[in-house]
């Protein structure tokens, strides 16, 4: 029995979204006797993260992370227990999806600032909730004291909880500058990497519309090593077709010729 044709059913696509990580896309379509075309674009339309085909890709970008030159050194900055490490490849892997995976090596090392002092922001915060949840303990630790009589008072354990609201106090204050400082550096390196993306775009569609542009677009090394492949295929493609074409052809009404007629394919077919 052939494969079954037309729009999926309801149960087809519930059967594809309650089996996604179960069972591979061939096997789905084997199941609900379809080709696996009709499964994948469900799987697309109704963007199934989960998805074998997003897995595959995430997997991949992931691996490409690892295999660069600063990744040992990310993994000794950040902790792994603490789940740094993993938002840190989170968050690389949704920018370069973003980009389309169309980013240079400066664009990488950009976001990799970006994406450290984020990590440094969520530590920052982190401490300062930390040093607020102490504030208002130690702050109510005192009212109760102050509400017993003066008689009846512990004044060192006054002080002394007095000294550490003081600091818990000056420690928000300080966390509060470090995360200002931490934001606008990360929205400076946001605005760079944004800025060298548009110039690299505006050198592209300035090459498309005059000689000057042409010039400058071809300053991008992966730009120019793009148009030199390019020019070798046409080239290959070329000679391919030359060849081809000086070869004697015979046509449909029996006439012996050689369609690409010169001196120079004439010679080469003498003897």
């Amino acid at each position: 029995m052939g494969k079954k044709r037309g729009q999926l059913s309801l149960e087809e696509e519930t059967f594809i979204t309650n089996n996604l990580e179960a069972l591979t896309i061939e096997e789905i379509a084997a199941q609900i006797n379809r080709h696996i075309d009709p499964v994948n674009k469900f799987i697309r339309q109704q963007r199934l993260f989960g998805s074998q085909v997003d897995r595959k890709e995430i997997e991949l970008l992931r691996q490409k992370l690892h295999d660069k030159s600063f990744w040992q050194e990310i993994t000794k900055q950040f902790d792994e227990t603490t789940g740094e490490l993993e938002y840190f490849e989170e968050i690389w892997i949704n920018l370069i999806k973003q980009f389309r995976e169309d980013v240079l090596p400066a664009e990488e090392l950009q976001i990799k600032q970006f994406i450290t002092i984020d990590i440094l922001i969520n530590r920052s915060m982190k401490e300062r909730k930390r040093h607020i949840t102490e504030t208002e303990k130690l702050q109510k630790q005192i009212d109760q004291e102050y509400d017993k009589t003066e008689d009846t008072r512990d004044i060192a354990k006054l002080v002394n909880m007095e000294t550490q609201l003081s600091f818990a106090r000056n420690s928000i204050s300080s966390y509060t500058n470090e995360y200002t400082k931490l934001l606008s550096e990360q929205q400076k390196i946001s605005k760079d990497l944004k800025a060298t993306r548009e110039q690299r775009i505006k050198r592209i569609e300035d090459g498309k519309s005059s000689w000057t542009g042409l010039l400058r677009m071809l300053e991008d090394e992966e730009i120019r090593e793009n148009e030199g492949r390019q020019l070798e295929i046409i080239k290959l493609a070329t000679a391919k077709s030359y060849n081809k074409l000086s070869q004697y052809h015979t046509y449909q009404d029996g006439t012996v010729d050689i369609p690409f007629l010169t001196p120079e394919s004439v010679l080469e077919q003498e003897p």
